[in-house]
């Protein structure tokens, strides 16, 4: 399998078919990167279709083409933060003018509570941890497929996805000490 530079090269020379490999490569990283910022697959989705088209035009502009993967994710982190922000400016003009909101059942409002309080510590914790934790437990990436795609040690990876757990567990007792999650999360179990 071509490494990341080979392809990003061939590329720059003339061969577009050769950029759906990167595509393929890491459609589902991006997706993980932008799901925990979105909350909204569908949304998460159209962000990284248009961050894919966005680096594709701007590949001539990246330096070392190893670094594609680290440099498409900073990207989606971006691009979904922005689409996040005009949705909630959407939502409140929505809301403004007197939309409503359909009400969902008890349990699926608790379900959602809890995956919302988990997407909100999730969101919380430092960018390097944030993405280790969305490529690790969203996306289900090994230690060595993240190290890969975001251009760190193996070592760096493990330590970093031991740290957002820990911060995790800590956000989580913090927020709500009576909080406790009805079904088995592997986020949150060793």
């Amino acid at each position: 399998m071509p490494s990341d530079a080979q392809v990003v090269e061939r590329v720059r020379r003339g061969d577009v078919q050769a950029y759906g490999m990167l595509v393929e490569r890491y459609e589902r990283a991006a997706l993980a990167a932008a799901l925990p910022v979105l909350r909204d697959v569908h949304a998460a989705q159209d962000v990284v279709q248009d961050v894919f088209v966005l680096c594709f035009t701007k590949l001539a502009s990246l330096r070392d083409g190893s670094r594609f993967g680290p440099w498409l994710l900073k990207t989606v982190g971006r691009e979904a933060v922005h689409a996040s922000r005009r949705s909630r400016r959407m939502r409140i003009e929505r809301s403004d003018v007197g939309d409503d909101v359909h009400a969902s059942s008890d349990d699926d409002r608790l379900l959602s509570d809890e995956r919302e309080r988990l997407l909100r510590c999730v969101q919380a914790l430092p960018a390097h941890e944030r993405a280790a934790v969305s490529l690790r437990y969203f996306e289900g990436h090994g230690v060595n497929d993240i190290a890969r795609i975001t251009g760190s040690a193996v070592g760096t990876i493990t330590k970093q996805l031991s740290r957002a757990i820990q911060r995790l567990r800590e956000q989580l007792t913090r927020n709500n000490e009576s909080w406790k999650p009805k079904t088995t999360n592997k986020l949150l179990v060793r």
